[in-house]
């Protein structure tokens, strides 16, 4: 057998998950310092859309506010408008792209959820059921929206809710401190204080689910633990699956289709759950994460 040269043609691999951001339709959600931040958007086809406005699903990609792929949870966004919701991937200012940290994420993922109920109507969604879904740097964005005041871009209308209705959360940055993930990537220490989760926990949180292997050397598990539980004890809605073993990013359909599909049935059960979707008759392979 021959093997080629540098002069033979050759074929690029294909990204399935680039290949379905083109299924996608895309828009301008925000434009800051000149930079055009996009939202890629997937909505049910007539036979699945629901009579009523739909719920919508937003995705932040993982990252640790340095870099990260728009198209990470595009499996995703074509698995959940095929059960009836409008999804959106969002993109976000990471620092090798706009040079930039965790408060612009933070406030990105404010933007992008008051774009949502700023276009309601034109989306055809219910602003009431907006679940943020977001992986590492992505998570901590969008769970921030959530939980912390303040962080948000100047100028912009603070008294429509940049608050999700639920949150599905991938091993998330919940601690910024020491022992955590991130402290370096803010400009001082007071601010990664301030963006610390775990110590802003409180009564009235959305309902959450977490999804966390255990084997993470990246973000340590021991975080969302810690999380899940001061925030159960609050009396918040707070489930955290842990997947023995796992390591960081072990959900991601180009990784393993196994922990792929077992975490998309467990989200699909939680959304379920909160009435965000119709149960579907062929759905339930089931949770292979353990409920801590």
């Amino acid at each position: 057998m021959s093997l080629p040269t540098d002069s033979s043609p050759r074929s690029l691999p294909i990204d399935r998950n680039r290949e379905l951001l083109k299924t996608a339709r895309e828009e301008v959600y925000k434009t800051s310092n000149g930079a055009d931040l996009n939202v890629y958007i997937w909505g049910p086809d007539e036979q699945r859309a629901p009579v009523a406005p739909k719920s919508v699903a937003a995705f932040f990609f993982s990252s640790g506010w340095d870099n990260g792929q728009i198209s990470q949870f595009a499996p995703h966004c074509v698995y959940f408008a095929s059960r009836g919701m409008l999804t959106l991937a969002f993109d976000y200012r990471v620092s090798v792209r706009h040079g930039t940290g965790p408060i612009e994420a933070m406030a990105d993922a404010r933007s992008a959820m008051r774009w949502i109920r700023m276009n309601a109507v034109e989306l055809g969604i219910n602003p009431g059921k907006i679940v943020g879904i977001g992986g590492s740097g992505g998570a901590h964005a969008i769970a921030s929206a959530a939980i912390l005041p303040g962080f948000d871009e100047p100028g912009e209308d603070t008294s429509i809710s940049a608050a999700p209705n639920a949150l599905i959360l991938f091993n998330p940055v919940l601690d910024t401190s020491k022992s955590g993930f991130g402290l370096d990537r803010f400009p001082n220490p007071n601010l990664a204080k301030d963006a610390h989760l775990i110590r802003a926990i409180q009564p009235g949180f959305p309902p959450m689910l977490i999804l966390h292997g255990t084997g993470d050397r990246v973000v340590p598990f021991d975080g969302s633990y810690e999380f899940s539980k001061k925030s159960s004890k609050k009396k918040n809605f707070c489930r955290l699956l842990a997947f023995e073993g796992q390591g960081h990013g072990f959900f991601n359909f180009n990784l393993s289709f196994e922990m792929y599909e077992q975490t998309l049935m467990a989200m699909d059960d939680f959304l379920v759950e909160l009435g965000f979707i119709e149960p579907d008759p062929n759905a339930g392979l089931g949770e292979e994460g353990v409920i801590v």
